[in-house]
């Protein structure tokens, strides 16, 4: 014991300095740091790529001639995001500096002139599209046809009164083109729906009894139009407004004085110069390219 307390004389334990009120305070270790939303954005569409891409991978066989990117954007703010993830101000940066080294690290094929597009779409992305929520993914391999330039083609309204007599159709801005009676109507549903092609409904200040007669036979979503870029071809699709379950009809008349009529869901007509489309069997538009 006399041996124990003359070593914690000569040894005794040091009090703990007291710490300052003017010390800086030390910083919590458990906190996160958030991606900026641009980041994590682009890491999401890198991330949904290369998913889309596993049957490609280590495929030495199967070369990808280009990508073309699909997401459904239908508001300012999100527009502004995908436009900065995709580098669109610097074209090709997203493709060679950050898509490119990724897929090249995953063991995935690419010819040396391979090409990636980006396309914003309002509705939904093309049903021959890898989806996964609102983004779609279109494959073309080498040898493959695709096309690099897009065909803009045109409506003219023959019968019935729409918010303008010719609507040009361009797949660079848009892929998806509703027609159909008023220009943001409710459906039965509940749903707001957006139409492009837009005939006056009864009751807009626009609306003309004489010269917009045909319109009332236009239902809120009678038919779309979709282009398909692989194919560099415009299809009419009947929407359900369209469909004669609903009580209404399309029929065209088309370029070599066939007569063919749209009433199954997801049947569609592609598209010929000259064709004229019958809405209700009073509206007509015709398809130029």
């Amino acid at each position: 014991m006399k041996k124990f307390f003359k070593r914690l004389l000569n040894n005794p334990t040091p009090f703990a300095p007291e710490q300052s009120d003017n010390a800086p305070a030390v910083p919590p270790t458990g906190g996160t740091l958030s991606i900026p939303a641009t980041r994590a954005k682009r890491e999401e569409i890198i991330r949904f790529i290369i998913n889309g891409l596993k049957p490609y991978i280590d495929e030495k066989a199967h070369t990808i001639a280009g990508l073309r990117l699909y997401m459904v954007c239908n508001n300012k703010e999100l527009e502004e995001t995908l436009q900065v993830a995709l580098c669109t101000d610097t074209p090709g940066m997203f493709q060679k500096e950050h898509l490119e080294r990724k897929l090249v690290n995953n063991f995935i094929q690419l010819a040396g002139d391979w090409f990636f597009e980006q396309h914003l779409v309002k509705d939904k992305v093309p049903d021959y599209c890898i989806t996964n929520g609102a983004m779609g993914l279109e494959v073309i391999r080498r040898g493959q046809d695709f096309v690099q330039q897009y065909s803009i083609a045109r409506l003219q309204v023959l019968v019935g009164k729409a918010e303008f007599p010719e609507y040009e159709l361009n797949p660079q801005q848009q892929l998806k083109f509703n027609i159909g009676r008023t220009k943001n109507p409710q459906l039965s549903s509940g749903k707001i729906h957006t139409n492009d092609i837009v005939f006056w409904g009864q009751g807009e200040p626009q609306f003309d009894a004489q010269t917009a007669a045909a319109n009332l036979h236009v239902s809120r979503n009678h038919a779309y139009i979709l282009y398909n870029p692989q194919l560099d071809k415009f299809f009419l699709f009947p929407d359900k407004g369209g469909l004669p379950e609903n009580g209404n009809k399309i029929r065209i008349y088309t370029s070599d004085d066939k007569v063919k009529s749209l009433n199954v869901p997801g049947v569609s007509h592609e598209l010929q110069s000259g064709d004229q489309i019958e809405l209700g069997g009073c509206a007509i538009l015709v398809f130029l390219k």
